[in-house]
């Protein structure tokens, strides 16, 4: 059967929330009804078929086509199924996700992932602020699942995370790993100030070493630890998109704290990759 493909025919001027795009809510409806249902676009509610051409059958399976910075909410709280979406997102992207896949060809707003339940968000571009993170109110940030960002995150990276894997190849910004109640995120390239701030446990691992370290972090020394062993073996079993993990190795400089925060957490710098 082939994918669900909505077309935009506009360029948005205001934001446009399309969380009612998901496979839960469109499942058991037929096209005609999909059609008919009304989604936010600034402060109107305008049916589905004025701003988007509809083709294709298969609502597990779901495409968004021509997107634009505007789209908002894309998957909110889905449970299952995949969409897959071509070009540029707004922000939360993800929120509330239960289970399934999202892709975006494209870059994407704020707080993608934000209090994430479960599924995986792979980003091909850059992302915007609070990466996994809760909105103030929210008494936590993502509590599982997997994000992937192929390319750079700003700030605040997983600010109040309390599990789940976040991955970003690129930069991160400051204050990455802020307030962290457990959870890994992993840093491929360098990662701004301020890294572990107020982090009460949690994993955050740096590829780079950074310009600086917190005076709230204690030093342990360079160390052997097997748990990263064991993370890039299952991370590089994951998909071809994640198999470059087996070229690290399980050495880092391991820092603990925040100590501010009474924290246990840790920041492990990495210092071996595999050769030949």
């Amino acid at each position: 059967m082939n994918p669900l493909i909505f077309k935009l025919k506009i360029r948005p001027e205001f934001t446009l929330n399309v969380s009612p795009l998901t496979p839960d809510n469109l499942s058991r409806k037929s096209k005609i009804h999909i059609k008919k249902i009304n989604i936010r676009y600034g402060k109107q509610k305008i049916p589905v078929e004025q701003l988007f051409s509809i083709t294709g059958a298969d609502p597990e399976n779901i495409k968004i086509m021509g997107s634009s910075d505007k789209l908002i909410c894309i998957g909110h709280g889905m449970s299952h199924g995949n969409i897959e979406v071509h070009g540029d997102v707004g922000d939360f992207t993800g929120q509330y996700m239960r289970g399934g896949y999202i892709h975006i060809q494209g870059n994407a707003g704020a707080w993608v992932g934000n209090c994430m339940l479960n599924g995986r968000i792979n980003i091909d571009g850059n992302v915007g602020d609070y990466l996994g993170a809760g909105l103030p109110g929210d008494p936590h940030g993502m509590s599982d699942g997997l994000i992937y960002i192929s390319g750079n995150a700003g700030d605040r990276v997983g600010d109040r995370m309390r599990r789940g894997i976040i991955i970003i190849c690129g930069k991160a910004g400051d204050y990455c790993g802020s307030r962290m109640v457990a959870g890994t995120i992993i840093v491929l390239d360098k990662a701004g100030k301020y890294s572990g701030f107020g982090m009460k446990r949690g994993t955050i691992i740096l590829a780079k070493k950074p310009r600086h370290i917190s005076a709230t972090f204690q030093s342990s020394g360079n160390l052997k630890i097997q748990f990263l062993r064991l993370l890039f073996k299952q991370l590089s079993e994951m998909g071809k998109q994640l198999g470059f993990f087996n070229k690290y190795g399980p050495e880092a400089h391991r820092f603990t704290g925040d100590l501010a925060s009474n924290g246990k957490g840790e920041i492990l710098i990495l210092q071996t990759i595999k050769t030949g």
